[in-house]
């Protein structure tokens, strides 16, 4: 995996730029997590659409489309205190088992 950083970065951003565009500070930090998951759901859609078509460059888009609701989503959750592993760190152990 050579591009993941450019991709968590560009995450983070499509994060920022949706709440500029969309929403707001208050609203979106008290937005319970069902509502992100159902904006990623949604979202999810649209890029499953770009893909049966093989609109490359919009998937590309949709890609970040759901993944900055993804990340707001697990924002959520740790805030909320319904996750056992808010850091989200992933066992050495369990890389490359499938």
């Amino acid at each position: 995996m050579t591009r993941g950083e450019d991709f968590l970065q560009n995450t983070l951003l499509q994060a920022q730029l949706n709440r500029l565009k969309y929403g707001d500070e208050s609203t979106d930090d008290s937005r319970p997590p069902a509502d992100w998951a159902l904006i990623a759901g949604e979202h999810m859609g649209h890029l499953l659409g770009a893909v049966r078509i093989g609109d490359w460059s919009r998937v590309e888009q949709e890609i970040l489309h759901v993944s900055g609701p993804l990340l707001e989503l697990h924002e959520a959750l740790v805030k909320n205190r319904l996750v056992n592993n808010p850091g989200g760190a992933v066992s050495r152990s369990k890389i490359g088992h499938k």
